[in-house]
């Protein structure tokens, strides 16, 4: 879900953007940019559009083992 909502950002690369979840309670994400982005000059937007994203989502969903 999270990587979907980055897609529909003006700027997002289509390739080499990692969404990484990780923890239980809470949980929180990572955003990579990996050498098939190229260069990404919203970087750091994209990454606080990740943190509201990761936000809003640990809100509504609790990850389960």
């Amino acid at each position: 879900m999270i990587r979907e909502d980055l897609g529909n950002v003006d700027g997002c690369p289509k390739l080499g953007v990692t969404v990484t979840v990780y923890g239980l309670n809470p949980w929180n994400s990572m955003l990579t940019f990996g050498a098939a982005a190229g260069p990404v000059r919203n970087k750091a937007e994209l990454q606080r559009f990740c943190e509201i994203i990761t936000s809003r989502l640990q809100r509504l969903y609790d990850v389960a083992i």
